[in-house]
């Protein structure tokens, strides 16, 4: 299974000079709902604003992102694309509405934003992991492999801290681990392998990466290795590992 991410949009809200001291309070209670994931009194807020100032814009951005956390995406659609209409080179709208085509299942779309995300910050690295989910789920392996390749190559330029490389958008257990899938569906085990072995080096409680590499290595014929990446999956709590290791192993 391809880990995925973008079931939560991620809150990058705007947080503007406005003209009235009314529009700036209700804007600053709304960024401090959404830190709380307290979306329906965020989006409230940003009602009230726009009930006063119908173009102030940073309101349908912040309104956008809290639609789209509680799940109300055509709503969330809706504004992401008033403010990208008014300011096209909106890097975060077009990257936040990817992800919403992405929840939608409109692959193709979120390509486009996250390819326009890309064009406005060469840079950043979720744009690329994303755009190579979406592409592996339109099965353009090539494509997403690139897109991995490239995320993974901007993350070995970074010298920072964990929190500061996770705002970045530098996951990178999932890069390998989606990457690792992609080798694997290419039929290409050994790399698989190398990426899944990595990701348990980063994160040792992935038990997906030991099942998936346990796969690998049975496609291999490592049946040794194999059977003990499965009860390790085992026993971190993967039900399918249990499940090939009395398939193939008789335990």
């Amino acid at each position: 299974m391809h880990e995925m991410k973008y079931t939560v949009l991620l809150i990058i809200a705007l947080s503007l000079a406005a003209c009235h001291t009314r529009t700036k309070q209700a804007n600053k209670r709304g960024l401090e709902y959404m830190k709380q994931e307290r979306y329906d009194q965020a989006i409230a807020e940003f009602n009230d604003i726009l009930q006063h100032d119908a173009y102030w814009y940073p309101a349908y951005y912040n309104r956008a992102v809290a639609l789209a956390n509680s799940r109300h995406y055509k709503e969330a659609l809706a504004d992401f694309n008033y403010v990208i209409a008014r300011h096209p080179d909106h890097a975060d709208a077009y990257f936040n509405r990817a992800i919403v085509y992405e929840n939608l299942g409109i692959f193709a779309n979120a390509i486009q934003d996250y390819t326009e995300t890309i064009r406005l910050r060469p840079g950043f690295i979720m744009a690329y992991h994303y755009r190579g989910i979406a592409r592996f789920r339109m099965e353009d392996l090539d494509g997403a492999l690139a897109d991995y390749n490239r995320a993974l190559e901007l993350g070995t330029h970074l010298q920072t801290d964990i929190a500061t490389a996770k705002a970045l958008g530098l996951n990178a257990s999932a890069l390998y681990f989606n990457r690792a899938v992609v080798f694997q569906k290419k039929g290409d085990n050994e790399s698989a392998i190398a990426d899944y072995t990595e990701t348990i080096r980063i994160d040792p409680a992935s038990a997906k990466a030991y099942y998936n590499r346990a796969v690998a290595k049975m496609a291999l014929s490592q049946w040794d290795d194999a059977s003990s990446d499965l009860r390790i999956a085992s026993r971190l709590g993967y039900a399918p590992a249990q499940e090939a290791l009395v398939k193939y192993f008789g335990n």
